[in-house]
């Protein structure tokens, strides 16, 4: 059996990879072309061809490239790969050809008809259905369109019109673009309303008419009877606005059309279509675009909102569920250390003092379990479709998998510690015998969907490091306010504070500083705010920011305020304003320079680089996080309300203030770098680790 996949934007290579993986088993020769980075895919994948389409026009005449670049983007795709040879040999040969994104679609079409007993698929669940169909025989033989005269006249004009809907000169006309949204609202046959609404949003998008897009897009859903037409028709718009860096106001309601067609299959007891669903509806309502790389997130004024969005979902709180443990949690044979297995993907940030202590803690038999360094779990852990489908009734062989890796570790343990919901997710996924689970869920992940895939039933104690953090993730999930809901704990990430004490450098005084601007969410640029407002009254003052430049390949909105930042900053350099010294290993050295430790975030769960300026003698300023400006917990709750400002403005009065003169600036040093030693530092926190494990 063949299979060619095409590729028109390169998925997720974890998700593609375990695709690869899922054909061999059935014995499936994958071919894999389209546009693709050829550093993306790992020669120990196993695929029979890797085929990147060139994308130049080099392999088409003058007259066809220009056509070409004058065409829709589907369209242009498809002169590409319709011009390669090797790609249409492989068509007429492949018993399945799949497009794996809305770009393939029509190229996935077009090769289809050249090889009338192929069968056509979209996506890559509908596709391993469809081969294991093939391979056992029971797959229905394609239907050939056999249309002539008049029914063959109407199909070409209607998918004439589909394409006219979507041309981009048409709709950055205001006339034609009013025009061309009222055509998918007249009467026609579902998949021709669904067809041409498709090319009409990623049309007025490409136009730069975003609103009038996702207006459309609902206006149409709202006349689509099928739950899979609604949920594609604002999946298209939805997903494409946050491709583009912005939240639209479809988020939730995309989200809830995918979950809703999830509960239709979930009902026909299709597993594996239902798991698809609910990736696609989480995927969604919990996007990094959303969440992560802009200034704001509706989560935390709308946690109660995204908590009903899963909870309403049938195969959503099914994936969820509690299933609760075949045994009690027991306690360790007397006579020998307890045993302590420590879990982690890939990110050991916030273990390394807990790694020191308990190694060298003789009622403690220490082991690490990092899933990135055993490929096997590091598979079955970042494979979401194959975890829910799984939990949702299908795939016995991932629990099989799942089962075999992971009982040999918790049947050892005492205490299992997983740091990062990820890891979580996986391990409770399997009964925890006799172990007692113990999770941390940070910051970052409360905003993810990783806590809406975690079995909490499972979970002994679970533990946030502020009060704010677990505020949001009891509002926002579900499963952790039931009568299964794990115990809760709040307890500080743990810190070595005590090297940071270091007498300042001369110039401290005047040198405000940031330590981590690599994410949107510490938000550089209202520090660039501050320091402009205090050189305003006085110009000794500058700003030094310590950490790495954003990914901008993360999403087009951190790579747009990644320009923004660049801007701005620039300017300020040139005239000695701001130093950035980058990426650095010596923390406590470079924080001599600094007398004001400034916090501009946007959202933090306990802002690490706040705590060490304090215990390093620099003067606090933090800026009241906006994520959770007026909740019950927030900046003012995690640190003296003192420390704590609203604006650039206010920021740059609180510097004034405590660096009016050195005995000022003095005074305040010591009084932060008391309360870090006696709130944050390792021996202050470890005693609630021990407390949490079970241990003295």
């Amino acid at each position: 059996m063949d299979v060619l996949v095409v590729v028109g934007r390169m998925p997720n290579t974890d998700t593609l990879s375990a695709f690869v993986a899922e054909l061999k088993e059935l014995d499936a020769r994958v071919h894999l072309v389209g546009t693709f980075s050829k550093h993306a895919i790992d020669p120990g994948w196993g695929l029979e061809t890797v085929r990147r389409v060139a994308t130049d026009g080099a392999n088409l005449d003058w007259r066809a490239r220009a056509r070409a670049l004058e065409a829709h983007p589907h369209e242009r795709f498809w002169a590409y790969v319709g011009a390669d040879q090797e790609v249409l040999r492989l068509a007429k040969a492949a018993d399945v050809i799949v497009a794996v994104d809305t770009k393939a679609y029509y190229s996935t079409w077009e090769l289809a008809r050249l090889n009338p007993r192929a069968h056509a698929c979209v996506g890559l669940a509908a596709a391993q259905r469809k081969a294991q169909a093939v391979r056992d025989g029971v797959a229905q033989p394609p239907r050939v369109e056999q249309t002539s005269g008049a029914d063959a006249g109407q199909e070409q004009r209607t998918s004439d019109i589909a394409l006219l809907l979507g041309h981009k000169k048409l709709l950055s006309n205001k006339a034609g673009a009013a025009l061309a949204r009222r055509v998918p609202l007249l009467p026609m046959r579902e998949k021709t309303r669904i067809d041409m609404t498709r090319n009409l949003v990623i049309g007025l998008f490409a136009a730069k008419r975003n609103r009038a897009a996702l207006a459309t897009a609902s206006s149409v859903a709202g006349k689509l009877r099928g739950t899979e037409a609604r949920s594609e028709v604002l999946r298209t718009a939805t997903r494409r606005a946050l491709a583009q860096g912005f939240t639209p106001d479809t988020l939730l309601a995309s989200a809830e059309a995918d979950l809703a067609h999830a509960d239709r299959l979930f009902a026909d007891r299709d597993a594996a279509g239902a798991a698809e669903f609910v990736d696609h509806g989480l995927h969604t309502a919990f996007h990094r675009v959303a969440h992560i790389d802009q200034r704001e997130s509706p989560l935390p004024k709308r946690a109660e909102e995204f908590a009903r969005l899963t909870a309403a979902s049938t195969a959503a709180s099914a994936v969820a569920a509690g299933r609760g443990r075949a045994h009690l949690v027991a306690e360790p044979e007397p006579g020998r250390p307890r045993r302590l297995l420590v879990v982690m993907d890939g990110n050991d940030n916030f273990l390394g003092l807990i790694r020191t202590y308990y190694e060298s803690n003789p009622d403690v038999e220490l082991r690490f379990l990092d899933i990135a360094d055993y490929p096997g779990i590091k598979r079955l852990a970042g494979n979401r479709r194959r975890l829910m489908e799984y939990r949702l009734g299908g795939d016995p062989m991932y629990g099989f998998t799942a089962e075999q890796h992971l009982r040999p570790h918790l049947d050892w343990a005492d205490t299992v510690f997983i740091d990062w919901c990820a890891a979580a997710a996986l391990f409770t996924s399997v009964d925890p015998g006799t172990a007692r689970i113990v999770v941390r869920l940070h910051s970052y992940e409360a905003f993810s969907y990783w806590p809406r895939l975690t079995d909490f039933s499972r979970v002994d104690d679970l533990v946030f490091v502020a009060d704010h953090i677990r505020d949001l993730a009891l509002r926002s999930v579900p499963a952790l306010t039931g009568a299964q809901a794990p115990r809760t704990h709040v307890v500080g990430n743990g810190m070595d504070l005590a090297g940071f004490a270091l007498p300042k450098n001369p110039d401290a005084r005047f040198t405000v500083g940031m330590v981590g601007i690599g994410q949107v969410a510490k938000d550089p640029l209202w520090a660039l705010q501050v320091i402009r407002e205090l050189r305003r009254r006085d110009e000794r003052y500058r700003l030094v920011m310590i950490g790495g430049d954003m990914d901008t390949k993360a999403s087009q909105a951190a790579a747009a305020y990644q320009r923004s930042f660049q801007r701005k900053v620039t300017a300020l350099e040139a005239e000695g304003a701001v130093e950035r010294r980058g990426a650095i290993t010596d923390v406590p050295g470079n924080l001599r320079d600094i007398g004001v430790i400034l916090s501009s975030s946007v959202l933090e769960g306990c802002h690490v680089g706040v705590m060490e300026g304090a215990a390093s003698g620099a003067v606090p300023v933090v800026r009241d996080w906006p994520f959770f400006s007026g909740q019950k917990h927030g900046a003012s709750t995690l640190y003296p309300a003192d420390w704590v400002v609203g604006t650039p403005e206010a920021a740059a009065d609180r510097i004034l203030a405590v660096t009016a003169d050195e005995e000022t600036w003095a005074g305040h040093g010591r009084e932060s770098e008391k309360h870090a030693l006696a709130s944050w530092d390792w021996p202050v926190v470890r005693g609630e680790f021990d407390r949490l494990f079970g241990i003295g």
